[in-house]
Parts: structure tokens; sequence; C-alpha cells
């Protein structure tokens, strides 16, 4: 029975600087660093222990044109170890590190090969002179790829057991990613390929699975709070006249998660700890083996409402909760409070009154333009000093300031 097995990865942003973290302490801030090139070393181990037949990287290899040199050599270094074992590589450039930006004097490993970026180019994978697989792809020439690349893809009509796509596009909506290289499922359905191994999207999805499997595997480890959950790559088993199995095996160090802790009930500030505690420790769930950088939210009517939202107060706890926090080499680390809650307050009872904070409430909740209600409170002197500064923190219009400005004034003024 015919076979092949290999791992699909895309995305892997080495070197990428994760700025944005302004809380983290420059030892952490190194550790970041490395967390792209230990995530690549991952994928270099799992593909030599699963044994595979080689690897795929759909593009973005690098987090910028201009990469380090550093970037280069482990790069390098990574697929040589994979070349000595005998397991190929094939990869293509995508927008972050485009064809015309690659290095004249970077020579790859023998068993490494590159897509061009002028068509599609194929090349055929043999295994003990057979004919397994056959691995289309096509890099970007420049950052701002305009080109149709999908429609360029065509298989050729020979008897290998596989064939498989490389494409580093966007299929339906980007999210948060520039729409490069666009294409519908359908454009790429009917081609004859069996698997698609996409890149650019920072999410895995498997958006079809068989006759033809399409698949994002997302990027191997995240870099900011945009980028949640464990991060990975694929290992795809075929096997002739079955559907892909197609698995998946995180390979990030550092993961980003955010938390939401219920303080419904809560009325003791000495107790606060121990319900974050007991959230961490839900999300980590006993993997020693991974960092975690956390972003919590305080959620819930709790008497511990107006405390909360003192942000000396909020510090100091952040201080004592990674303080507190073992040293190690996978760290837990938050990296920010936000205050969510609501006062313990009976709002049937507040609707059903006919006095000043009735009224406000009821102003509050119907209001469509927040700004110019508090402006109107203000100039008859109603608003407390806490909200005022709230209300100077946001310019806009904002449903998070109606919210945390609403909670405010009817807990001061009840």
């Amino acid at each position: 029975m015919t076979k092949i097995k290999f791992i699909h990865s895309a995305d892997l942003h080495l070197d990428t600087p994760f700025r944005g973290l302004l809380s983290i302490n420059s030892e952490l801030a190194d550790r970041l660093k490395d967390a792209t090139f230990k995530s690549f070393e991952k994928i270099i181990d799992l593909c030599i222990n699963e044994q595979a037949d080689f690897l795929i990287v759909s593009g973005d290899i690098f987090d910028s044109e201009v990469r380090s040199l550093a970037a280069q050599l482990k790069f390098v270094k990574g697929l040589q170890k994979l070349s000595d074992k005998g397991i190929y590589t094939y990869f293509i450039c995508g927008n972050h590190d485009p064809l015309n930006s690659w290095m004249e004097n970077l020579a790859l490993p023998e068993k490494v090969i590159r897509f061009g970026s002028s068509k599609v180019e194929n090349a055929l994978y043999t295994k003990n002179g057979n004919p397994l697989a056959r691995i289309y792809g096509i890099s970007y020439r420049t950052n701002s790829e305009n080109r149709d690349l999908a429609s360029k893809f065509t298989s050729k009509d020979e008897p290998v057991p596989f064939s498989i796509a490389l494409l580093h596009g966007t299929i339906g909506s980007p999210g948060p990613h520039a729409g490069y290289a666009p294409f519908r499922l359908d454009d790429i359905a009917h081609k004859g390929f069996d698997y698609w191994a996409l890149g650019h999207i920072h999410k895995k999805q498997i958006i079809h699975t068989a006759n033809p499997a399409v698949v994002y595997p997302g990027n191997p480890q995240g870099r900011d709070f945009g980028e949640t959950g464990a991060r990975g790559c694929f290992i795809v088993e075929m096997t002739q006249g079955s559907d892909p199995a197609i698995r998946f095996r995180p390979t990030d160090s550092i993961r980003f998660e955010k938390i939401t802790v219920d303080l419904t009930g809560a009325d003791k500030i000495n107790h606060l700890e121990k319900y974050i505690a007991k959230a961490v420790k839900d999300t980590i769930r006993g993997n020693d083996s991974v960092s975690y950088i956390l972003r919590i939210a305080l959620k819930g009517r709790t008497p511990l409402h107006t405390l909360l939202n003192n942000d000396s107060e909020l510090k100091t706890l952040l201080d004592e909760l990674n303080d507190a926090q073992p040293d190690r080499d996978q760290f837990t680390r938050i990296d920010s409070i936000s205050v969510e809650t609501q006062p313990d307050i009976d709002m049937d009872k507040l609707r059903k009154g006919n006095d000043f904070t009735a009224e406000l409430l009821k102003m509050i909740e119907e209001t469509k333009d927040p700004l110019s209600l508090f402006r109107a409170i203000e100039d008859e002197n109603k608003i407390p000093a806490v909200a005022r500064k709230i209300i100077a923190e946001y310019p806009t219009d904002e449903t998070a300031l109606m919210e945390k400005v609403k909670w405010l004034l009817l807990e001061q003024l009840t």
C-alpha cells in the first residue's frame, strides 16, 4: 500500500521582535525573541522523530525582508540537519520573505527545494526509486504580491500517487491579515491536487478534509495576544485510496492566553489571589512543557468592584502575583489584569425607584450617545471624580466606556 508522511508548517516568522509587550522585563524579552527559533527546532526534531518523508513550509520563514544573520543561519542549519537524515524540505516564499529579498550567497542544503516566483514549479519526490509525490509551488516575487497565484496551478497528467500544492495566500476572509493572493475554495477544488498546503493565515484550519484537503497549519509560535492558544504544525499521512490523516502537534514554547476570572460573590480582598490562581491552574492544566503569558479579565458582581478600580491597588496585585511565580525554565507571567466587574447592586430594585439614580440608569441604558450624556450630567456636577477620570481616558464613543462608567456611577450614587 502506497503511503507518504510529511510535516506541513508555515509562517515561522523567525526572529520576531515581539513588540508591544511593554510589561515584560528584559530577561523574558530575550526568551520571547528565542521562541520562534525554538519552535522551528521542534519542527525539525518532529520530522526526524516521526520519520517524515519531507517537510513543507508554506511561506513567511522570516519576519521581515531585513532578517538577521542569526535567523538565516539557524534556518539553514535546521534544514541541513534534515538533509543529513535524508529528509527533503520543500518551501515557498511569502509576503514577509519575498524571493527578491533572499541573499544570493545563502547556500541551501542538498535536499532542499525552494520554488521560484516566475511560474508554478514542481519537484518529484521518490523513495527507493519509486515516484511517490509531485510537489508544486510558487513564491512571492515582492512583498506586495498581487497576482492570482491559485489560477496558475495545473497538475501534470502522469501516474504519481500523490500531488501536493504549496500556496501562500488568502482563502475567504483574511481576518487581521492582509488579503494577499486571494482565492476561493471553488478556484482550487477541481485542479487535481490531493493536498493544498497553505500559508499566511495564522490560525490552524482544515478548510476541506479531502478531495482535496485544504489546510492552514497556522504559525508554530504565537507572537502576541492576537494569537492565543496552542500553536504548531500538522503531521500528514496520506495513503493511496484513503482520505489524509491530519494530526496537529504543538510546537510553541511560549503560549499566550486570555483568562476570565468570575468574582461573583467574592467579598474578601485577601481571597482574590486564590480566585486568580485557580483560574491560572485550570488554564495550564499541568502542562509544564510550555511557558505562559496571561491577560486576566476580572468579571462578575462583587463588593470588591470599587477597590479593583483603583489603579495602584491593581498594580500591587499584579506585582504580587508575578513575584509569587516559581523561578524555572517554564515560566508563567501575568501581563495585565483588566477589571470588567460590576458592583453588587440590585438592578431591578434601582429601575423601580423614582429618584435621580433610577432616572440616570434609564438614561444610560437608552442613550446612543454616551459622551453627550456624561457631559450633560457633568454640567450638573453629578459625576463622581473617579468616573470623570474614566471618561477622560476614552476619546471615542465605545461600549466599554459606557459599561465601565455606568457601574462606577451607580455604585457611587447608591
